[in-house]
């Protein structure tokens, strides 16, 4: 389950909390104690006294009444108690606390030889000392509480303290190409054991950066020879004499090849980190080339399909051609591809390109899962790679790419530029 606290948060509140249940819990023992030693102590020392009057009362039946510092016995022969103690009246024998007027008695009530004997014992002050022991317990929990919070504090301080260290200085590290060993400067402690963790993942990236770099170069080379023996060639055969019908398929060999020259480096570009600001960038001039996307995917349209071009205030993009070419290129093709009547409608305008078609449409569960790379749908007739890649491409600019589509109603997905890349 996550936790949704910080781990220092989590450190501090225990303390306090901890301080309160443990307060709390002395507090009540104490107070039960205190109530319990007093009513054990007291009905014993009370009922003690009482067995001595009566004993006093047997060997001279004149005495009716005892006082001493702290309580007074009564002998009562008729039932009609004194009026000090008329209150009493209701209670059978026993021991008993009672609270009369301002005051809080200790009695004890005992019938011998059909006479009865009363003991009281005037506890007030002993309540007020009572509550002003349960006052100063309050304030001792007070205390615990802001010492608690104080430790709380401090030692989750001390406690995160290394973890936020090796956070920043994780975050300042470049795992492409650092050296530093972070576990060197830990002890053998659980912060150690996950610097020693993430040196360990360090080197596997770094192996795992270093393989692919070695991939790309060498895909790069193998794959320049070939297109520069075909630009060559096409090349070659247009300055010859060509037919009429043979020159522009010689053209448009040519024409694939310098593009493919470009969106390889494209895609090497695509690898590398985040556009930055200061990158130099070409401004593009988008209606010319949906025209040529428009002529180069039209053997994918169906003979029945009307395509419908809106231009309206067309910007200049700051960004490379081939990546323009090809992220255009991509939704273009899938329209074509995918549309067997109706229209594709391709409009742009200050804020976006949008490609919008009245074929097959998108199920609602693949919706979710269009740009992920290599996932292809139920009736998709590509290879997973070409919104995957556009959505790569937005990303690397800071762009946004958004697709609604409608199950056999058809698909719009728009190109949405930021305002850095509008000239």
């Amino acid at each position: 389950m996550p936790y949704h606290h910080k781990i220092r948060s989590r450190i501090f509140l225990s303390y306090p909390l901890l301080g309160l249940l443990l307060s709390l819990f002395m507090i009540t023992f104490l107070i039960l104690a205190f109530e319990s030693l007093e009513r054990q102590v007291m009905g014993a020392y009370l009922v003690e006294e009482l067995e001595h009057f009566i004993q006093l009362a047997d060997r001279n039946p004149a005495l009716s009444i005892q006082q001493s510092k702290n309580w007074t016995a009564y002998k009562v022969e008729d039932g009609k108690l004194p009026d000090e103690i008329s209150f009493l009246s209701t209670y059978p024998e026993g021991i008993h606390d009672v609270e009369h007027g301002q005051h809080v008695y200790d009695v004890v009530i005992k019938a011998h030889n059909q006479t009865h004997y009363y003991i009281v014992y005037d506890d007030t002050g002993f309540e007020t000392l009572e509550y002003n022991l349960i006052t100063y317990l309050v304030a001792a929990v007070f205390i615990i509480l802001w010492l608690a919070t104080w430790y709380g504090l401090w030692l989750s301080k001390k406690v995160i303290e290394p973890i936020a260290t090796l956070a920043r200085r994780i975050k300042t590290l470049n795992p492409e190409n650092s050296t530093e060993y972070l576990s060197e400067d830990y002890t053998n402690d659980e912060v150690g054991m996950l610097a020693l963790e993430f040196d360990a993942y360090k080197e596997r990236l770094q192996a795992l950066v270093q393989r692919e770099r070695e991939f790309t170069g060498n895909a790069s080379h193998e794959l320049r020879t070939p297109l520069a023996i075909i630009m060559a060639a096409s090349e070659g055969l247009l300055l010859r004499d060509l037919p009429d019908d043979i020159r522009p398929r010689i053209e448009r060999i040519q024409r694939s090849a310098i593009e493919m020259k470009e969106r390889l480096a494209t895609l090497l570009r695509l690898a590398r980190s985040p556009v930055s600001t200061s990158e130099a960038t070409d401004k593009i001039e988008l209606t010319a080339i949906i025209d040529r996307l428009i002529e180069d995917h039209r053997n994918l349209l169906d003979k029945q399909v009307k395509v419908i071009k809106r231009v309206n205030g067309p910007p200049s993009i700051n960004a490379s051609p081939p990546i323009i070419s090809m992220l255009m290129g991509n939704l273009i093709r899938n329209a074509f591809i995918y549309t067997s009547q109706g229209t594709v409608t391709i409009s742009l305008d200050e804020h976006a390109f949008a490609v919008t078609d009245t074929g097959q449409g998108i199920d609602t569960d693949e919706i979710n899962r269009i740009f992920e790379r290599g996932y292809r749908g139920a009736s998709s007739q590509g290879s997973g790679l070409g919104l995957a890649i556009s959505k790569r491409i937005c990303e690397y600019y800071g762009w946004q790419l958004k697709i609604d589509s409608v199950k056999d109603q058809g698909t719009q997905v728009q190109w949405l530029f930021n305002s850095s890349s509008i000239s």
